[in-house]
């Protein structure tokens, strides 16, 4: 019995670790779009500042009703990744495009994921790969099946790994390192809690001159239904 009670208290310890994690919305994100919202009144553009708003309120809504879950339908996390990468665009001027490819053979409203385990890594690619880039930048997102699990490939053509860290812009690498350790804690704690075997690779892609091509991020989640 109290084997039992220990094990029940330790699960619990973990959801609400959970909890505690997923409830940190980014604190950045939130600022700047406050802040672009707040440009777009002062240069009376009020059809953009609603648009705008309309879009961070929905996603505001769907983070936290998202959250609720341990696991949320695949569709429910593209939807918010969707309405967050349109709102990226518009506040960073559209200095970069972005495409998300969902393979047919996916059943995305059947399929569950971890809630916001996708957008810290597109949020990485724009904030560390293709803000510092000088022409307009590419992030393409493909969601496919392998080796019976969901795999996640984000692939940005920004200035590379080697060159951000050289950069160290101050709220870069305090962005960097509250988004890629809440989500590196999240993937351990969920290790723990279900046994999951979910794996990252990050590759540094090369350009056939030698020089920096951006990032690859292949995320490998077991599939759930």
């Amino acid at each position: 019995r109290m084997q039992h009670e220990i094990v029940v208290q330790k699960h619990k310890a973990t959801e609400l670790e959970m909890q505690a994690l997923r409830a940190q919305m980014n604190p950045h994100f939130i600022f700047n779009s406050l802040n672009s919202i707040n440009r777009f009144i002062l240069q009376n553009n009020k059809l953009q500042a609603s648009e705008y708003l309309t879009k961070f309120s929905r996603l505001v809504r769907l983070i936290l009703q998202n959250s609720q879950a341990s696991l949320i339908p695949l569709e429910s996390e593209l939807e918010a990744l969707q309405l967050y990468l349109e709102l990226e665009a518009v506040r960073f001027d559209h200095q970069f495009e972005y495409t998300i490819k969902v393979d047919s053979d996916l059943d995305a409203d059947i399929l569950k994921v971890p809630p916001l385990i996708i957008q810290p890594y597109a949020e990485n690619a724009i904030w560390h790969g293709l803000m510092h880039k000088e022409q307009k930048g590419h992030l393409a997102i493909e969601l496919f099946q392998c080796d019976e699990m969901l795999c996640c490939k984000i692939t940005d053509d920004g200035i590379g790994r080697k060159k951000a860290s050289e950069l160290k812009s101050k709220s870069a690498s305090t962005h960097k390192s509250m988004g890629m350790r809440i989500t590196a804690d999240r993937i351990a704690i969920l290790q723990q809690k279900k046994q999951l075997d979910t794996t990252i690779k990050i590759t540094d892609l090369v350009l056939p001159d030698g020089s920096a091509g951006g990032t690859e991020v292949l995320l490998k989640i077991p599939v759930m239904q």
